[in-house]
């Protein structure tokens, strides 16, 4: 009868099944890093895709025209109408949100939001041209940014806030500001992980025109007291 020892000894060196244990030790991680590889991916995806889709709406609202409508001479105007065909153009450049939204029940327009606003600087003293300080002042908005909440400077790389702007754009004239949200869904993990909003915002200073007023809308009208 072998002893014990002799027993042991050959315990460890039969090593048949060694290789299949060792990798059902390790397959479940390895699976969660392809799987979480994956998610990351789709999320780089989709942050490009918000930042396209603010960056071309932005340039929309950026080229409009003089306007026989607007109230100050040197401005233009847009209508609901254009609103919302800059809101929907938001499905072309990130079409994959349209099948997202279908996946998760809901409406694209409540997965992607897409706030437009129009913001004027008061210069401070009044008609000063150097060393001036700049207030801003909603002059309309879609939503998210409000007419009646102040607005405060940030760094130009701190995260989109609808109470801040970002200290860079601070000067004469307007600006053009799109603020979009896209609410994340991680493929895996979807029943027990949260949505991840991503946030980013446009700004662009009107080519054609002083300010980008709106007439006679209901989706954003004009903010009182901001136009003379």
């Amino acid at each position: 009868m072998a002893s014990p020892a002799r027993r042991a000894r050959a315990f460890l060196a039969h090593t048949a099944g060694v290789a299949f244990a060792e990798f059902a030790l390790i397959a479940p991680f390895v699976l969660l890093l392809l799987l979480g590889g994956f998610d990351m991916g789709r999320y780089v995806l989709a942050t490009q895709r918000v930042e396209a889709v603010a960056n071309s709406v932005a340039q929309m609202l950026g080229q409009t025209g003089l306007s026989s409508n607007a109230v100050n001479t040197n401005d233009g105007t847009v209508t609901d109408t254009e609103l919302a065909l800059y809101r929907q153009s938001a499905l072309f450049t990130f079409p994959d949100s349209l099948a997202a939204a279908s996946q998760q029940g809901v409406a694209w327009s409540s997965l992607l939001v897409v706030n437009m606003a129009s913001i004027r600087f008061h210069p401070t003293p009044s008609g000063c041209t150097t060393g001036c300080a700049y207030t801003p002042q909603v002059v309309w908005s879609t939503g998210w940014r409000s007419c009646t909440n102040p607005i405060s400077q940030s760094a130009n790389t701190d995260p989109p806030s609808a109470a801040t702007l970002p200290v860079g754009i601070y000067g004469p004239g307007s600006q053009i500001v799109v603020d979009v949200q896209y609410n994340f869904a991680p493929t895996f993990g979807a029943a027990f992980l949260p949505t991840i909003p991503i946030v980013r915002s446009a700004f662009l200073a009107p080519r054609n025109v002083g300010i980008v007023e709106t007439y006679q809308s209901s989706i954003a009208p004009t903010c009182t007291g901001a136009l003379p």
